[in-house]
């Protein structure tokens, strides 16, 4: 018995999908390089390694297109095992019709309460008297602090752990609104989330704040304030807070996370 000659198909069937793939992660990454919306996924000290690996893309997609023009000889049963092995690249298109199907959004308000806010529940205890303080020197002698992007996470831990040491200083911070039920009518969260990697690994960071009509601002609103800091009280321990003395509603900034050691 003569063996059976190999059945030549016109196109790589496989090859063709991975060079979809490919294709798709390219646009996808490129789109949220151009629009400057990687920062939303990851810290900025790592989008120099995406673009990097954007770039890769574009050789391995040329190769894979190659292969899925140029015809290839497959048996019978070769190809039968190609069919069946299409549904390894499942998870990848997955992604990418979730990343293009789905509208973008920002960590908010409502996750807050899963994530678990990191905030004025850290109460003062005679352990944290050891803590590092390299802010200490720079944020003692001033009598106005400027919380921003660059030293949030540094300036909210020396304020929550340390609040002694900066009551009556004016503070001036950014955040959007959370508060849970244990909050007094006149008191808020101020929040931003914290990205040390990326938003999988992102956390609730902010500071209590005390003011009157306060309770107008729902949660997720974005609030400019100035105010005092000072000592208060939340479930029946002296924490700190900061007393508003003026605040300004605003828009969502562009870079609404803060990222540490960047």
């Amino acid at each position: 018995m003569e063996p059976r000659s190999p059945r030549t198909d016109p196109f790589n069937n496989g090859a063709i999908l991975q060079s979809i793939i490919l294709l798709g992660f390219i646009i996808l990454l490129g789109w949220l390089d151009i629009t400057n919306q990687l920062s939303l996924y990851i810290n900025p000290k790592f989008i120099i390694l995406t673009e990097l690996s954007c770039y890769l893309l574009i050789p391995m997609f040329v190769i894979q297109l190659l292969s899925a023009l140029l015809p290839t000889p497959h048996s019978n049963e070769q190809k039968c095992h190609h069919h069946s092995g299409a549904w390894r690249f499942f998870p990848f298109l997955a992604v990418l019709i979730i990343a293009f199907a789905v509208p973008d959004n920002t960590l908010n308000a409502n996750l807050v309460n899963n994530k678990g806010l990191n905030t004025q529940i850290n109460v003062l205890s005679d352990s944290t008297q050891d803590v590092p303080r390299p802010l200490a020197p720079e944020l003692k002698p001033l009598s106005l602090i400027k919380v921003t992007n660059l030293n949030y996470t540094e300036v909210i831990s020396e304020i929550n752990g340390f609040p002694k040491d900066y009551i009556g200083k004016k503070v001036m911070i950014t955040g959007f609104v959370f508060r849970n039920p244990e909050l007094a009518k006149n008191q808020i969260s101020l929040v931003r989330y914290v990205v040390m990697c990326c938003t999988a690994d992102s956390l609730p960071y902010g500071v209590m704040c005390e003011g009157a009509n306060v309770e107008n601002y729902p949660d997720g609103t974005w609030l400019s304030i100035e105010g005092v800091i000072q000592m208060s009280t939340y479930e029946n321990k002296n924490v700190p807070a900061v007393k508003i003395t003026s605040l300004q509603p605003i828009n969502e900034p562009k870079e609404p996370y803060v990222y540490p050691y960047n």
